[in-house]
């Protein structure tokens, strides 16, 4: 007899066994995408079957965020949901940014020093921290064929907005409510619609802000979060099988054969595609999927998303005839980049995350759960910000 996904978390005492492998491998087939992506591949990977990578990953991070949060969502206080949250996104981000433009931007900026660190840019470069998104230093990565330092940084602000959703489910009890969420859930996905279909129901001033809220990349990110919310309060009826995963595989195969890089921001078809996303992503995390020992030390996929951006750029910048010799550079780009990002990871995480994360023991039932069955693992529960 089928398991629900429910029955399947309490099998393993609420810690999915295949979330460890599931962040890993979305994290490191990001890296290659924009291994791609930041050599001058546009083309060839929005242009191929491989567009559905941009429009895949990131949403799958987000639904297995929701999913992973939403019981704590339940069982904290806002104030305590939110410590928990903040302390274990802003400690890594913030070094990122300031590694990035204090050691990274000074070291490669091709204009004089004096000029860098009085430049508007350089400054603005710090409210990356709060989530007001900037991209460039002065200088820097200037030939690169992106200018970009850290292109990753643009869920920063979606992740900071889905909190903030979640937020709102707390104070309205609807996170625990699971019809209300997913009318909630529904609510938002008819409204982009709307917003797609029969813009001229909207007033001309607010078309502009209704296009971001609901059709945009980033809201793409909220229908896969919600969904992943949903997911987890039904998680007593979704049956855990592997029949339902094979659908879904077929849904994601005709998607990718049918629809093009457009469907990113495209409402229509999210329905059906991220629905299928969120069933395979929590199915895989419930699943025993083998995994190097490695990678149970910690979770260093967070790190390997925030800074292989800007270490890739670095390898760009300093042997641009290698890297941007069209696909096979991307490739050792790749071979390269990866493991500069995840060295990087591994010292983030056991120096920075992980101490950071002794914090919050006390308001996390995944901390606590890690620091009792492993003590070199506390508090591994991956944030939002893995993107794309």
């Amino acid at each position: 007899m089928t398991k629900s996904f429910g029955e399947v978390l309490d099998k393993y005492k609420g810690i999915g066994p295949g979330f460890d492998f599931l962040r890993i491998g979305l994290a490191f087939s990001i890296v290659l995408t924009h291994s791609f992506l930041l050599t001058g591949n546009n083309d060839f990977i929005r242009g191929s079957i491989f567009w559905f990578t941009e429009y895949a990953l990131v949403p799958m991070f987000f639904a297995l965020s929701g999913f992973l949060i939403a019981g704590s969502a339940q069982r904290l206080s806002l104030r305590n949901f939110l410590t928990n949250r903040g302390l274990r996104i802003v400690p890594a981000l913030a070094v990122d940014i300031v590694v990035c433009s204090l050691i990274i931007g000074p070291i490669v900026t091709i204009v004089h020093h004096a000029d860098y660190f009085t430049d508007p840019r350089f400054f603005k470069y710090f409210l990356n921290i709060v989530g007001w998104i900037h991209y460039e230093l002065p200088g820097v990565f200037q030939d690169n064929p992106s200018q970009k330092v850290n292109g990753a940084l643009w869920t920063v602000p979606w992740e900071i907005f889905c909190y903030i959703i979640m937020s709102f489910l707390m104070i309205t009890a609807i996170v625990k409510t699971r019809y209300k969420l997913l009318a909630v859930t529904a609510a938002y996905i008819v409204i982009g619609l709307i917003v797609q279909k029969m813009p001229y129901l909207l007033p001309a001033t607010i078309k502009p802000v209704a296009r971001v809220l609901f059709m945009s990349r980033g809201s793409q990110l909220i229908t896969a979060f919600l969904m992943g919310i949903v997911a987890f309060q039904f998680k007593g009826v979704i049956p855990h099988s592997r029949w339902i995963f094979a659908a879904a595989c077929l849904v994601c195969v005709a998607a990718i054969l049918t629809l093009d890089s457009r469907a990113i921001e495209s409402v229509i078809n999210r329905p059906i595609v991220i629905t299928s996303l969120v069933y395979m992503t929590v199915f895989i995390g419930l699943s025993e999927v083998p995994i190097p020992a490695f990678f149970r030390k910690g979770d260093y996929s967070y790190g390997v998303y925030l800074y292989h951006d800007p270490f890739l750029q670095i390898w760009i910048s300093a042997f641009p005839s290698a890297f941007l010799y069209p696909k096979y550079g991307a490739l050792a780009l790749y071979a390269v980049g990866l493991p500069s990002a995840l060295a990087v990871a591994v010292l983030s995480w056991h120096f920075i995350e992980k101490p950071i994360l002794g914090l919050r023991k006390k308001f996390s039932f995944i901390a606590q759960v890690r620091g009792v069955e492993d003590g070199n693992q506390s508090g591994r529960v991956q944030p939002l910000a893995v993107k794309s």
